[in-house]
């Protein structure tokens, strides 16, 4: 039987490694540890970027107190992204509208589910300055 709570921290360094990796940086992204001891803090952060990672065996869509988990960790002063996987499928992150286009509330209750590969180029083409100062 697998230990719930060595998954998840595998699945968060795995994430925090991809960030790493597949954004060039030079200063890695790592796990927040008290988020184990600390209620309202998030996996991962990247700038603004307050990040949740779930790792699920079975399943498609992520439950709704998974996206609750990482809304309440950003109180309004960040962005909220949740990264979830499940078993033979793809990783994919929810992000609120309102990171996608500027025209729209960022804290609107509207989402949308990318795949990794379309996170990691929202990123570098519209958080640049999120990218930049992580590395600072």
């Amino acid at each position: 039987m697998t230990n719930s709570r060595n998954k998840g921290a595998s699945f968060e360094r795995e994430i925090g490694n991809l960030l790493t990796e597949d954004l060039g940086l030079k200063n890695n992204i790592r796990r927040i540890l008290e988020q184990t001891r600390e209620k309202h803090l998030p996996d991962l952060m990247l700038g603004r970027w307050y990040i949740e990672c779930k790792r699920y065996g079975s399943g498609a869509e992520p439950l709704e107190a998974w996206w609750q988990q990482v809304l309440d960790a950003t109180s309004e002063q960040g962005i909220p992204a949740l990264v979830y996987k499940f078993d033979r499928r793809p990783i994919k992150v929810r992000v609120p509208l309102g990171a996608i286009n500027s025209e729209l509330n960022i804290n609107a209750p509207y989402t949308a589910d990318l795949l990794w590969e379309d996170f990691i180029f929202l990123l570098k083409n519209l958080y640049k300055e999120d990218i930049e100062n992580h590395d600072l």
